[in-house]
């Protein structure tokens, strides 16, 4: 169906990941997958503040984290090399506090 990725940048700050397999695209199961792994590091792990980073021309991607209250923090020009050319990326985040007042039925 796809995958889910983690990089644990330090006790407070985990950096996600996500793709979905063409044939379940449209699904809503990146939204699901993505809520409940943020359920698990903000309640669970106790993490101050989760980031992604997608390509700028990934609309489905960029779609999905302000569907699910991600904020778009930054956007870098030309910072990734993919595919043999330049290409910008968005910056988003959410902090515990806000997965908190977004999502009440996940209490911390």
């Amino acid at each position: 169906m796809g995958d889910l990725a983690l990089h644990f940048i330090d006790d407070c700050q985990v950096e996600v990941g996500f793709t979905v397999a063409p044939a379940f695209r449209g699904q809503g199961v990146a939204a699901q997958a993505l809520t409940r792994l943020l359920q698990y590091l903000f309640v669970e792990l106790s993490r101050h503040r989760v980031i992604a980073q997608t390509d700028c021309l990934n609309l489905a991607s960029a779609a999905l984290l302000e569907k699910l209250q991600f904020r778009r923090e930054g956007h870098f020009i030309n910072n990734v090399f993919f595919k043999g050319a330049w290409g910008d990326e968005y910056l988003y985040a959410m902090l515990a506090s806000e997965f908190e007042n977004q999502y009440p039925e996940h209490k911390l």
